[in-house]
């Protein structure tokens, strides 16, 4: 995945409303604060770029590259876990 990439939560899963929980048909997966900031942005239409952009306008004085490569790393587990997939 790179910043050109536009993930896509995968069929089955989704964010619980009101917990920090990915819900998946084969159970649920404990998420971080920022972590379900980061899923709560994959709708599909926003690239990886965009969605970095709202967060560091939400974490404001956050470093860009930390940032960037935090998010990158997370998409990319979550697509090895099948949870996201890419876009096409």
């Amino acid at each position: 995945m790179d910043m050109d990439s536009i993930p896509m939560v995968a069929r089955g899963c989704r964010l619980h409303p009101t917990q920090n929980i990915l819900l998946m048909p084969e159970g649920t997966l404990e998420l971080n604060e920022p972590s379900r900031d980061v899923l709560a942005r994959v709708d599909g239409n926003r690239n990886v770029a965009a969605i970095v952009q709202d967060l560091l306008q939400e974490y404001e004085g956050a470093p860009e590259a930390e940032v960037t490569s935090d998010v990158l790393a997370l998409l990319e587990d979550l697509k090895a876990r099948g949870v996201l997939r890419e876009r096409t």
